[in-house]
């Protein structure tokens, strides 16, 4: 019976209930599509992967505990925080054909909380990040590229880690540092790329709409229980004010007097003048005095 009464509500308030649907609807396709063109919002961008280990100049993989292997992890963070800025990022875009104000640089972090999201979700960016291996001793340093395409995703990871290789030669050429005490850093494997399809769809679409309508249609009802208990209020205020509290009670919508008892023939020849039964409706909703119905008594005849 609910759902019937909620249904009724609905059905004598279609008009708003049709604007609310009309209103869904433009909100549902706007998250999904540019309006008037109706062109959709999704769209594809090119993504790499490519992983750097960063090992000691005797390998951790081969030997057990070699010298500086506390130290990897220190050293992994502060180049995966150097590829992304300064004259590393700008070596990587010039060797990726990009400009250098055009590639945005993130290196994340494994604290919660620390992710940061790019400014251009189309453009061109590199993220680092330093994973640990199994044991939690040998760092992994893990790039992402993006960039429009497939193919310019993969050109701009390969461009870091030859970007990367070239600053740590540079490097450790410029302040004599011999090969035995240099840092191994290496790729493990070749930059896998692909297509990655993001944005609103046309399921999107949908559920936002009927989640929309719903609380539009919820919030009328609300709004139309108000104005019916308003009224209803403003009657039964009215009759109290009339010193008439016990003669009339609200059923079905309607501000109805209690019932009289019937008269006989001889009492109403007697005098007894007993006023007939009637009904009270409830105002109408331009808010004018309500309306007694019923009918008088004909006149004894003469």
């Amino acid at each position: 019976m609910q759902v019937v009464t909620i249904l009724r509500d609905l059905w004598r308030l279609r008009l708003l209930v049709a604007v609310a649907a009309a209103l869904s609807l433009l909100v549902g396709l706007s998250a999904a599509f540019k309006l008037p063109s109706l062109e959709t919002r999704r769209y594809e961008v090119g993504l790499a992967t490519v992983r750097v280990l960063v090992d000691t100049p005797k390998s951790q993989v081969v030997e057990v505990a070699p010298k500086g292997s506390e130290a990897l992890g220190v050293r992994a963070n502060l180049i995966a925080n150097l590829m992304v800025q300064g004259v590393v990022r700008g070596d990587i875009a010039e060797r990726a054909g990009i400009p250098e104000d055009k590639l945005e640089g993130i290196a994340e972090s494994q604290e919660p909380g620390a992710v940061q999201t790019p400014k251009d979700p189309r453009g061109h960016v590199l993220t680092t990040r330093v994973i640990a291996s199994t044991d939690g001793d040998l760092p992994i340093m893990e790039i992402d590229a993006q960039a429009p395409d497939q193919a310019g995703a993969r050109k701009l990871a390969q461009a870091a880690l030859d970007g990367l290789t070239a600053y740590l030669d540079s490097k450790a050429a410029d302040e004599q540092v011999a090969d035995a005490s240099r840092l191994r850093v290496s790729s493990l494997g070749a930059p896998q790329a692909g297509v990655e399809v993001r944005g609103p769809g046309f399921l999107t679409a949908i559920v936002l709409t009927l989640f929309l309508f719903v609380i539009l249609c919820a919030a009328i009802l609300g709004l139309f229980a108000v104005i019916r208990a308003w009224k209803t209020m403003t009657v039964e205020e009215e009759m109290m004010r009339a010193q008439q509290p016990d003669r009339f009670e609200v059923i079905d919508g309607l501000l109805t007097e209690e019932p009289v008892a019937p008269v006989d023939a001889d009492a109403r020849d007697a005098g007894d003048d007993e006023p007939p039964a009637s009904t009270w409706a409830l105002p109408d909703n331009d808010g004018s005095e309500p309306r007694r119905r019923g009918s008088r008594r004909p006149r004894d005849a003469a």
